[in-house]
């Protein structure tokens, strides 16, 4: 999309946020290991709805009395990363309460929260990966990964923000790696390592909006650390990538987005090998802070923060009974 078209499409939710939403409920918290971000994302989120004039309440989520609280709000700022804040299922309960949330809808947020579920998507490029699970045996992964080069990913499957990641340099450390990812979920993936460069693609109400090359200084992978902790360079638009990958990564986004009924604002992380872009995941809660990519994109595109909750915001709606 041109510039202007983007300005434009940000605009209109904006306005329908104003005309919908005055009292707006924005949820964070949760009981996954993402909670402190979510926190964060919550205050940004909160302070910049202030901003713009509405009545706005934070919600940790689950609590006391939810219920009775959440009746009370025109519209659901969904802040809530990992288990229940991306996985749906705070989703379809709002569904049933039918409260607007911000987020796409249940279905299409607990198939893209797991990382085998959307290695089934035929239109992508899939890095090579097996899966494991708790009875794993180790002796069984030595002979699997006598398939593949070192070194590979080794990462939970229903898990964000790099929790539980590792990359697997040495077969001696193959069992530490897999018992950290297990702290996170019930299944583990290998995947072969794309030593490319690292993208992610911004995308607002299924249409791509930029693409980012994410450089990690500290390390080799774009770990939990690196995300918030260590310095990252963020390239808009990417250095070391070709205008081929760039366009290639930006179409296939919006493709995604459209054939998934994917809405509001989303991130969809890529790696690349050689010359090929290969998918890694969809994030339907992306991070709202300032050192959060999606946000990033967008500023790029001249929106700034506060514009950019608002028009998600705007995007809030009930979607089953469209799909």
């Amino acid at each position: 999309m041109h510039n202007d078209e983007i300005l434009e499409l940000i605009n209109y939710f904006q306005n329908r946020a104003k005309e919908n939403f005055k009292r707006v409920a924005v949820l964070v918290g949760g009981e996954s290991e993402e909670r402190e971000i979510s926190l964060k994302t919550g205050k940004c989120v909160s302070q910049a709805l202030l901003k713009k004039g509405y009545e706005v309440e934070e919600i940790d989520f689950p609590s006391p009395n939810f219920f009775d609280k959440i009746s009370r709000f025109d519209a659901v700022f969904i802040a809530l990363h990992g288990k229940f804040g991306e996985d749906g299922t705070v989703q379809g309960l709002l569904e049933i309460l039918k409260i607007p949330y911000s987020s796409p809808d249940p279905v299409v947020s607990a198939f893209f929260m797991d990382k085998i579920m959307t290695k089934l998507i035929g239109f992508l490029n899939h890095p090579r990966f097996f899966v494991i699970n708790k009875d794993y045996s180790i002796n069984q992964v030595v002979r699997k990964l006598e398939e593949f080069e070192l070194p590979v990913i080794i990462k939970p499957s229903f898990s964000g923000s790099s929790f539980g990641i590792s990359l697997l340099k040495n077969i001696g450390d193959l069992k530490e790696a897999i018992d950290e990812a297990l702290k996170y979920s019930s299944r583990v993936i290998v995947e072969e390592f794309l030593d490319g460069p690292e993208i992610t693609v911004g995308v607002f109400q299924r249409k791509s909006i930029g693409v980012m090359e994410i450089v990690p200084k500290s390390d080799i992978i774009f770990s939990f650390d690196a995300k918030y902790r260590s310095e990252t360079e963020y390239i808009i638009p990417p250095r070391n990538v070709s205008q081929e990958a760039c366009n290639y990564a930006l179409s296939i986004s919006q493709k995604i987005c459209e054939e998934f009924l994917v809405d509001g604002a989303v991130r969809v992380d890529f790696k690349m090998k050689g010359q090929k872009v290969f998918f890694l995941e969809l994030n339907t809660v992306p991070g709202m802070t300032d050192r959060s990519l999606l946000p990033k994109i967008a500023l790029w595109r001249g929106i700034s923060f506060d514009d950019l909750v608002e028009a998600t915001l705007g995007t809030s709606s009930l979607k089953i009974k469209q799909r």
